[in-house]
């Protein structure tokens, strides 16, 4: 199901918003008011100078507002949109530019699969980029994604995609998110990218032929795709800079023929699940993994239920795909190519 999903944000200057805050209460939602030090904190930022001072009243009414959670079972009073956004996004500058965190945060980012995708998309969240998002899974949140997904026991069985979006608007209660909980289908990938069109496409679903098919899509709509994979201990990510290169071949031509020639053919549903792990293998390149993790595929299927990852690793992801989403929107320099990062390999002592 597709759907815009969102918060209630009351006015409380209106009578009926008014009115629905005091039923809320009066159900028993937990009230968080940190409104005054908001207020305080965004004059501090316009008079950085005043520090340790009373500063000077603002020179504009910041508004007010009152967020409902119902999910949490709470209302957060905060300041209105902009003061919002200024206070959340101050301690970027001046490592992102006023210009850039504008251009950032209007640019329009798709996020399929939301397991290695959301650290991704929840850090662009909270560098204030992208708040117009699309998100699509069709899996939820079952226990073992507990090694390495940021979520808790309350969690479990919940949509990964409505999980996603609930820890985002969590951040950012005036985010725009377009939810796609039934994940993507051939039928659908087209209509995923470009109604309306997105800037960039953070690719991490699992099924093969899908992301195949994503990729042939954007690169005729000319839409970047950016996908990091675990290789073990570090990460692999793979730059697609379709916008740029609109004849560049699937994943920078790394898939060989007969990968490719496997994943579209229609038995690929008929193959069990081990041999599918081991055509997932062949698809981020042998070559590519740390010695541990490829000895893990043999073992798939017989001594292991799953494919091993660590949170060190999903949390590393989810930095690389912020970095690389906002360098391609802000039109920084990052070409098409696989990118590798290792702890083992690249920290080094300074001295």
């Amino acid at each position: 199901m597709t759907s815009n999903f969102s918060v209630r944000i009351f006015d409380p200057r209106k009578t009926e918003d008014a009115g629905e805050i005091t039923r809320l209460r009066e159900e028993g939602y937990v009230f968080v008011d940190t409104y005054d030090e908001q207020i305080m904190e965004l004059r501090e930022i316009r008079d950085p100078q005043a520090a340790g001072q009373t500063p000077a009243p603002l020179s504009d009414d910041p508004e007010e507002r009152v967020v409902e959670y119902p999910w949490r079972q709470t209302l957060v009073r905060i300041v209105g949109p902009d003061a919002y956004f200024e206070l959340r996004t101050n301690r970027n500058h001046e490592l992102l530019t006023v210009e850039e965190q504008k251009r950032f945060a209007a640019s329009r980012i798709g996020f399929a699969g939301l397991n290695v995708g959301n650290p991704g998309a929840v850090c662009v969240a909270l560098e204030g980029g992208s708040h117009a998002m699309k998100l699509t899974d069709f899996d939820t949140l079952s226990l073992t994604n507990l090694n390495r997904f940021r979520a808790g026991l309350p969690d479990l069985g919940v949509n990964k995609a409505t999980l996603t979006a609930r820890q985002i608007l969590e951040i950012d209660p005036y985010y725009e998110i377009e939810l796609h909980d039934k994940g993507l289908s051939p039928s659908t990938v087209g209509s995923f990218l470009s109604e309306p069109k997105i800037d960039l496409l953070v690719e991490e679903m699992d099924a093969l032929p899908l992301k195949i098919a994503v990729r042939e899509e954007a690169r005729r709509q000319k839409i970047p795709v950016v996908m990091v994979t675990g290789n073990g201990e570090g990460i692999l990510l793979d730059i697609e800079r379709y916008d740029l290169e609109p004849d560049l071949p699937i994943l920078n031509g790394l898939l060989r023929e007969t990968i490719i020639s496997a994943i579209h053919d229609p038995m690929i549903k008929t193959l069990s699940k081990r041999s599918k792990a081991h055509l997932a293998r062949d698809f981020m390149g042998v070559q590519y993994l740390d010695s541990r993790l490829n000895d893990s595929f043999e073992s798939f299927g017989i001594a292991l239920a799953g494919i091993p990852q660590l949170a060190e690793s999903s949390f590393l992801r989810g930095a690389a795909l912020c970095y690389a989403a906002k360098a391609i929107i802000l039109g920084r320099n990052l070409p098409s190519g696989r990118y590798s990062f290792s702890f083992s390999r690249n920290l080094s002592p300074v001295s």
